[in-house]
């Protein structure tokens, strides 16, 4: 592996906070297709702890090692019908607060403020609400990261990734027996590159990004649900100048996630998150991921 310089420490940081805190990973129940006419508002709020640094090819950095964030997202939906097909535009509203980075006592300092906005759709191929308790659904989700966040490239952290990216999703929602259900995502992620990197405006590569999802489902009753998740991204290997910097997206996690509906408009979601294994990043000991849904 090419020896990092100190800044390059930085810039992996910036494309590890943009790429795996600010992911459009999924909560359960997120493929099932509403009425048309729908409007949601959801307001996410994550945060994130992590202790533990691994450079792909080198040993763990443990010692006065961290990562802390607090990141927030305003998603707005519209469900309506193109063609007799379930359709959801939508878009999402990145920004926090991302501080205490730092890999074996070198600071990479902090920074807040807005993140690449997200833009897409849901299209709903297999629309079955009345199969089981979880209905049956197959929806493909093209996704579209702007690049319009913060970014500045003198700096160690960056919200904003100053590229554009393009995340291609998969969502397969089938019952099992009784109230218990299945699903499945897939994701593709395809990174643009970044032309405005590193002290000599150098230019910023990035593998394709794969990661697949599952939730286990329990819907205790119309009004709870519980899911035990799992995620595994791979791929993602970052070049900068043509050079491996170390950083790639090979993280597993489990999740842990309960929902509860107040009345016929609002759910709230609490979701803990746990990385089993991390290659070529931060290792998030512990992520708590709060949701609260509106319906009108």
């Amino acid at each position: 592996m090419t020896k990092i310089s100190s800044f390059a420490w930085g810039l992996m940081a910036c494309a590890l906070i943009s790429g795996k805190v600010l992911a459009v990973d999924v909560n359960a129940g997120d493929y099932t297709a509403l009425p048309a006419g729908t409007n949601v508002a959801a307001w996410y709020q994550q945060f994130g702890r992590a202790d533990r640094f691994n450079g792909d090819g080198a040993p763990d950095a443990k010692h006065a090692t961290s990562l802390r964030s607090n990141i927030s997202i305003l998603r707005l939906i519209h469900f309506t019908e193109i063609g007799g097909i379930t359709v959801d535009p939508q878009i999402l509203l990145p920004f926090g607060h991302v501080y205490n980075v730092k890999v074996s006592g070198q600071s990479l300092g902090s920074n807040s403020g807005m993140a690449d906005p997200i833009i897409g759709a849901t299209f709903w191929l297999v629309n079955q609400p009345e199969a089981g308790s979880s209905g049956r659904y197959f929806g493909i989700t093209p996704l579209i990261y702007l690049p319009w966040g913060q970014y500045d490239r003198d700096e160690g952290i960056n919200l904003g990734e100053n590229r554009w990216k393009a995340d291609l999703q998969l969502g397969w929602v089938e019952p099992l027996w009784g109230r218990w259900s299945m699903e499945w995502y897939a994701d593709a992620v395809f990174h643009g590159p970044n032309d405005d990197a590193g002290s000599g405006r150098q230019t910023l590569r990035q593998d394709t990004t794969y990661q697949l999802q599952t939730n286990l489902r329990y819907d205790v009753n119309p009004a709870q649900r519980l899911a035990l998740g799992f995620s595994a991204t791979d791929g993602g290997k970052q070049h900068l100048s043509g050079d491996y910097t170390g950083q790639k997206t090979e993280v597993q996690q489990v999740r842990l996630e309960f929902q509860q509906m107040l009345g016929n408009s609002v759910q709230l979601s609490t979701q803990f998150t746990h990385d089993t294994r991390v290659v070529g990043g931060f290792r998030e000991d512990t992520g708590v991921n709060l949701r609260a849904l509106l319906l009108f």
